[in-house]
């Protein structure tokens, strides 16, 4: 049986070895199937946190990495140190740590790092910049995704069928039926 990573909600997964991940892919989903072998998962922590005026935000961690290996493993599951406040969300941004556990509740080695994002531009493109630090041999690197993702991103990167724009009769029948349900 292919080994199941448990998704937390307070976790955004980004990119799954060298991939990114499409949100609506996820939505609702509690668990992603894995291969078994190396896999290196990019995400980041979201999670409201209260502050010290009774008020709330969301707070979102830098993008991070992190690598394992899954081979005599059939569970992941995160997890995360109590962030709840703004002192552990400061905390956890200077030294991210969290722990992946198997079915058992037994801690598998995990590499973590902070992917440090280099572009300026206002939309990141997490592949690039997984490929990037992939190639840089940093903590948490793989380089087997970094040439992986070359070779086929130009499959990845085509326009899908689902980015197509609907027919006007498909938008105003959704616009209906959400205004009737």
């Amino acid at each position: 049986m292919p080994p199941r990573c448990g998704l937390s909600t307070d976790v955004d997964l980004l990119v799954l070895d060298g991939k990114k991940v499409s949100s609506s892919l996820l939505r609702g989903a509690d668990s992603i199937e894995l291969d078994n072998g190396p896999h290196q998962l990019v995400f980041r922590v979201e999670k409201t946190i209260h502050l010290s005026n009774s008020e709330e935000r969301l707070y979102i961690s830098p993008p991070l990495v992190v690598s394992f290996n899954t081979q005599l493993i059939n569970q992941v599951n995160f997890r995360l140190p109590r962030l709840e406040n703004e002192r552990e969300a400061n905390h956890f941004d200077a030294a991210p740590r969290l722990e992946l556990l198997d079915g058992d509740a037994t801690p598998i080695p995990v590499k973590l790092d902070i992917l440090a994002i280099t572009s300026t531009a206002k939309t990141i493109d997490y592949e690039v910049e997984v490929e990037r630090y992939n190639k840089s041999a940093k903590r948490a690197s793989l380089p087997q995704f970094a040439t992986m993702m070359a070779d086929d991103s130009t499959l990845l990167s085509g326009v899908s069928e689902l980015d197509a724009i609907p027919p006007q009769s498909q938008v105003l029948t959704e616009q209906r039926l959400k205004y009737w349900f």
